[in-house]
């Protein structure tokens, strides 16, 4: 037997109800395609941090490879991103102008210390830089005095009171102790090629660093000699006086190390320790 007709009315129900149904499946398909694209868009500039919107700003690298820059943040004064995948580049917004830079042989980009311990272009000494999982390349590009354009390095082997260091290739001495107003005295520091820096001569014998000829044939007494004493209340550092009463002697591991009063205390003989001097009249 063939089928009952539906009646016309019922038809067009049916048909209402599929295409709503219909409509409704394709407004939740274009609700969630716009909640991903806005949700990706996010995730972009979250990547990218504060290097926004992408906008035609070109720089040619010295490689001479062209790149496009992220839009600057700010209009306003300097601000510095890390390459993710470098340690020698770095991008710098200044004045709303993006560029990519290169840090000169010998420095690395850090941007924790770039504003602040920064040697050249907010590039900071190859050692001292935290590259994390960046690549570095620390390939050296010599010249006469310079093992790197830039850099501290030992005058020679041995121990110096003063160490070379190089600035876009250019080597000078420089002392260990300059001018300082807050330390005016020589303490006897010597070149630690391990640290970059000077340290006491006591702490680098391994360079043939002797501090008690430094200090004029100074030799520190055994600490069971000082039971007793009233110095033994500074073991294992005892202290002594010496002729200049703006500094005085310690002894470090039975090694002498000289110590300053600072600019305007002096060392008192009975107490051992810096003491302000008072003014004098008459």
């Amino acid at each position: 037997l063939p089928w009952p007709r539906q009646p016309a009315w019922q038809v067009t129900v049916h048909h209402q109800f599929i295409l709503g149904y219909q409509m409704d499946r394709v407004m939740i398909v274009l609700c969630l395609l716009v909640v991903a694209m806005v949700q990706g868009q996010e995730d972009q500039l979250d990547r990218e941090g504060k290097k926004l919107v992408l906008k035609k700003v070109r720089k040619l690298r010295p490689e001479g490879r062209e790149e496009e820059l992220g839009q600057c943040p700010e209009a306003k004064g300097v601000q510095l991103y890390q390459d993710p995948s470098s340690c020698n580049r770095f991008y710098k917004c200044e004045e709303g102008i993006a560029s990519a830079e290169v840090c000169a042989n010998g420095l690395l980009f850090d941007e924790t210390m770039a504003l602040t311990d920064a040697i050249h272009n907010y590039c900071v000494y190859n050692w001292k830089a935290d590259c994390g999982a960046r690549k570095a390349d620390n390939t050296p590009e010599s010249s006469p005095g310079c093992e790197y354009q830039y850099g501290l390095f030992p005058l020679a082997g041995g121990c110096h009171s003063s160490y070379v260091k190089c600035e876009a290739g250019i080597p000078s001495e420089m002392p260990c102790e300059a001018e300082n107003p807050n330390v005016p005295v020589v303490l006897g520091l010597a070149y630690d090629p391990l640290m970059h820096s000077c340290n006491w001569p006591d702490l680098l014998t391994d360079l043939g660093c002797d501090p008690s000829e430094r200090l004029g044939g100074f030799q520190c007494p055994v600490l069971r000699d000082l039971e007793g004493t009233f110095n033994e209340q500074f073991s294992p550092f005892p202290r002594f006086a010496v002729s200049d009463p703006s500094v005085y002697i310690i002894c470090v591991d039975g090694l002498p190390r000289l110590q300053s009063c600072g600019a305007h205390d002096l060392f008192d003989q009975d107490s051992l320790t810096c003491a302000r001097q008072g003014p004098f009249f008459g």
